[in-house]
């Protein structure tokens, strides 16, 4: 799987919503158990977060689309 981040052409499908959902729910598991001094990698894991969920939202938004247009 390309890297949006990374790679301009690089394209999202619901195929891979299981792997960016896991993805988000571990880094949110990781930001539970942070302790209170670890602010930069609380920084890096928030953003990490934040971007693994855009693109889930943005995998169910298209396929919601996409079931609307077909019906």
């Amino acid at each position: 799987m390309r890297d949006s981040a990374r790679c301009p052409q690089a394209t999202h499908h619901p195929c891979h919503r299981p792997v960016w959902a896991e993805h988000a729910e571990q880094t949110k598991i990781s930001l539970g158990q942070l302790g209170t001094t670890r602010k930069t990698e609380r920084t890096r894991l928030q953003a990490d977060y934040e971007r693994a969920f855009r693109i889930v939202a943005e995998i169910d938004a298209a396929g919601t689309t996409v079931t609307e247009e077909s019906a």
